[in-house]
This record gives C-alpha cells, structure tokens and sequence, in this order.
C-alpha cells in the first residue's frame, strides 16, 4: 500500500541529496528507512525512559 505525505521543497531537496549520497535507490527509500529509525528510537527509548524514571523513583523511596 502506497500513501502519500507532503513536504516543503527545501525538505525534500535535503532528502534527496542524502538519499543520492547514501546510495538509495529513491528518495521515497531513503524517508522508509529514516522514518523506520527515528520511530523505533523514539519507541525503544520511550520505554527505556520510563524505566530509568521509574528505577529513580523506586531509589529515592517513592515505588516499592
């Protein structure tokens, strides 16, 4: 399935550089695999996060 996001032409430019100098095939490829990373970074240390919130408020007393 295919969808379709807008992006500001400066963005895009940007984009495509990289995607030529990274040696993707398109553009399109390139924002998948940036896109896949960042949400898996952003998800992974999400939960990552909020254990070492927790670990701190379990050392200061607050959890059990």
């Amino acid at each position: 399935m295919s969808r379709t996001i807008e992006l500001d032409d400066d963005l895009y430019a940007r984009l495509d550089g990289r995607a030529t100098n990274n040696g993707f095939e398109s553009t399109e490829e390139y924002c998948q695999m940036v896109l896949r990373t960042v949400l898996e970074e952003l998800e992974d240390g999400g939960t990552a996060m909020d254990q070492d919130v927790e670990d701190r408020l379990e050392d200061l007393g607050y959890l059990s």
